[in-house]
């Protein structure tokens, strides 16, 4: 009889254009090349992700600054990395560790990542939505 590992039981949750969940982040600049972060709103996140959260890590990380672990999974490449997210002023949140994400990426100025909270693997995962032509 063949064992079953956990992504027979439950595979990695694809794209879905039609969930209002879904987070498009447009790469600015200062989020390609040696960058260790990309940047994420509060409203974005509050709304798409920290509901699946432990209530005393989003409290923790809004009201008293204290930094979350979040694992973040490359759809395309299947390679899953941890993120430490910071609050970054009153509006933003800064997932810091992209530059491993980078590594092995082309990724340009103007490129759309889409990314979707996957509720059986407790992460959050990402692909390349759009390409910038710029």
């Amino acid at each position: 009889m063949e064992k079953s590992n956990s992504t027979d039981l439950y595979p990695d949750a694809p794209f879905d254009p039609k969930s209002e969940r879904n987070i498009f982040i447009t790469l600015t600049e200062s989020e390609i090349g040696l960058s260790n972060t990309i940047t994420m709103s509060k409203e974005l996140l509050e709304a798409n992700v920290f509901i699946y959260l432990p209530s005393k890590d989003v409290t923790g990380l809004i009201q008293h600054n204290e930094p979350i672990l979040m694992d973040v999974f490359d759809y395309d490449t299947k390679i899953t990395t941890t993120h430490i997210i910071r609050k970054d002023g009153d509006k933003d949140f800064k997932f810091h560790g992209w530059n491993t994400v980078l590594q092995g990426k082309h990724f340009r100025t103007g490129d759309t990542i889409v990314f979707w909270w996957d509720i059986f693997h407790i992460r959050l995962n990402f692909k390349q939505f759009m390409f910038s032509f710029v």
